[in-house]
């Protein structure tokens, strides 16, 4: 297991730091994996929770600007967003 993942968990009042919605979901994997361990505390497991969550609303806020971004081509070769 990454030892990255409890460093990372420990800085609850920021905001995850990652490159594209690929790396957080690699990151919630992790997340997940260390919180599956025998012998997590349940301080460290409150802060995996934490982050993960972080990491949950960062891609979902992508997701849903991906969306409205999202175009429908139209039959005169126009774009149209919706």
């Amino acid at each position: 297991m990454d030892n990255n993942i409890a460093a990372n968990t420990s800085e609850s009042a920021s905001a995850p730091e990652v490159k594209g919605i690929e790396e957080a979901f690699a990151m919630l994997d992790q997340i997940l994996a260390r919180m599956d361990e025998e012998g997590v505390t349940l301080e460290e497991s409150f802060k995996c929770y934490e982050q993960g969550m972080k990491l949950v609303k960062y891609c979902n806020d992508t997701i849903d600007a991906v969306e409205k971004k999202v175009q429908v081509l139209s039959a005169g070769g126009e774009t149209d967003e919706f």
